[in-house]
């Protein structure tokens, strides 16, 4: 993995609250970053997705990630991952074959067991979305429909800047 520097300015903002490490796990790759209670990035990582070899190795190399970002005021992590994921139980409830095995696959306990950190996943483009609520173009609009083109094609929607998820997780894909 490569490690580089990222944000830019003072740095304020990560120190007495924690950080983050926020994790965009797709297809093709996995990028990791420390964040600050700013939104800006401090660090970050990035690896091929290791899809080939199973779950359990595509989770060892977002553990892995993590582990490069953690440091001592890091109090959580948020993964965006690939497929219809049950936000709720951190469950995959489905995934495309550029994931073989990765349906069932229960994220939020494995990463759990594997960083000893508190963990909330979702679908990657609903994550990305309210990252765009939060900090970029969509910040103050009410709906917005979010659309993503790349490994795979999907949406996302947010009313209010809650995502609706539908009543199986699958709303926007």
């Amino acid at each position: 993995m490569t490690r580089a520097e990222q944000g830019g300015g003072s740095g304020g903002g990560a120190g007495s609250t924690g950080s983050v490490v926020g994790v965009d796990l797709g297809g093709t790759k996995i990028a990791a970053g420390l964040v600050g209670t700013d939104g800006r990035i401090r660090h970050s990582v990035s690896a091929p997705t290791p899809a080939l070899q199973g779950p359990g190795a595509v989770l060892d190399a977002v553990a892995s990630a993590v582990a490069e970002l953690t440091g001592d005021d890091v109090r959580a992590v948020g993964v965006g991952g690939a497929g219809a994921i049950d936000a709720r139980t951190g469950t995959v409830l489905s995934a495309t074959d550029a994931l073989p095995g990765w349906t069932g696959t229960r994220l939020t306990a494995e990463l759990r067991q594997r960083t000893g950190l508190p963990v909330a996943v979702d679908n990657d483009v609903r994550a990305h979305a309210l990252g765009e609520a939060w900090q970029g173009g969509a910040a103050g609009r009410s709906p917005v429909l979010f659309l993503a083109v790349g490994t795979g094609v999907g949406a996302a929607l947010l009313v209010d800047g809650a995502p609706q998820r539908g009543a199986r997780s699958v709303a926007g894909h």
